[in-house]
């Protein structure tokens, strides 16, 4: 083989090796939920056989043990582990992150960015709302992304999470953060939002999210709509049966069971490109003890203003034919 021929085979080996690695880096996210929710399962049921029942009940105390583990500083390795996986998503998705006004989103002031939609699965929140993401504006460096406090008790996964700057989503924890005047991000439709997803639109469970706005008030914090085009189609899903059976696992676990699938039936998402749009911040006064009417009256604005930012710039994203629908 000619050196040329060397120098060519070498080149492909090497552009192949890194697309399995950007590949493994983004799948891992969801992997390890999956792994880790199929393992527990397979050892609870293990837990009745005779000849397995000490490896699975080891299996179960490891997983415990990895829960109640400090989590502390991450590593030098694994903090370069998580920028590589954040990148290789950016990369993977064609990620772009568009700013309507920068300059309203000022640096010390804490906002509370209200991201849509949920999808099967939120990609653009760990990808986009974190430090490890060079599109992120810099009013929101710094931000913690809010999830349900059930994603930070499961084992290894949490450590991960907590890394990568995910925090519960409770009041205590909101207030302090704000407080502190630390931005915070979340999906306002929650796993909620999963219940009334529908195939080919986008459905924003917002009209009942009185919460969040009510906490953005009492510490005066902007909201800031934000909309993920392309995120829905990262992921195929299925909804399951009976409708009883997943609202139970969506009110005492907080998620529901979705059946999501990628590339091959994997949990490889689809090589779509994402496209972020973060939008002006609505203007909250600071309010204590706010009525429920003006409660309502900040979240309609929060909601006027999705809409609109929806209508803005689906053409833009390729998303001229999507339908956007608030419930």
């Amino acid at each position: 083989m000619t050196p040329k021929g060397v120098n060519t085979w070498q080149a492909c080996l090497s552009k192949h090796l890194q697309e399995l690695a950007m590949t493994a880096a983004i799948s891992f996210w969801v992997a390890q939920i999956i792994g880790n929710s199929m393992g527990t399962m397979l050892a609870l049921c293990l837990l009745c056989h005779p000849l397995a029942c000490l490896p699975a009940a080891v299996f179960l105390l490891l997983q415990v043990a990895i829960v109640v583990l400090p989590v502390g500083e991450a590593p030098v390795l694994i903090q370069r582990a998580i920028h590589f996986s954040v990148q290789s998503a950016l990369s993977y998705f064609s990620c772009r992150v568009t700013v309507e006004d920068a300059d309203a989103l000022k640096p010390g002031q804490a906002y509370v960015v209200g991201l849509e939609p949920h999808s099967a699965l939120p990609v653009a929140l760990p990808m986009v709302f974190t430090d490890h993401c060079d599109l992120l504006p810099k009013g929101l460096r710094g931000i913690k992304i809010l999830a349900h406090t059930a994603a930070l008790y499961m084992p290894a996964t949490r450590h991960f999470w907590w890394w990568l700057g995910v925090r519960p989503i409770d009041k205590a924890n909101i207030h302090r953060l704000l407080a502190a005047n630390n931005s915070v991000v979340l999906v306002p439709g929650g796993v909620s939002e999963c219940m009334v997803m529908k195939q080919g639109q986008e459905v924003m469970y917002l009209r009942k999210r009185l919460g969040f706005v009510r906490l953005a008030l009492n510490h005066g914090a902007p909201l800031v709509p934000a909309f993920a085009f392309g995120q829905s189609e990262t992921y195929s899903w299925i909804r399951p049966g009976p409708q009883y059976v997943v609202d139970f696992f969506r009110r005492v676990l907080g998620f529901v069971p979705l059946l999501m699938w990628g590339i091959w039936y994997s949990a490889v998402p689809y090589k779509v490109p994402v496209h972020v749009v973060i939008g002006t911040p609505v203007l909250l006064p600071q309010m204590d003890n706010p009525t429920d009417e003006e409660v309502q009256q900040y979240l309609d604005m929060y909601i006027t203003a999705m809409e609109k930012l929806c209508e803005r710039y689906k053409h833009e994203t390729g998303h001229d034919d999507m339908q956007f629908q608030v419930v």
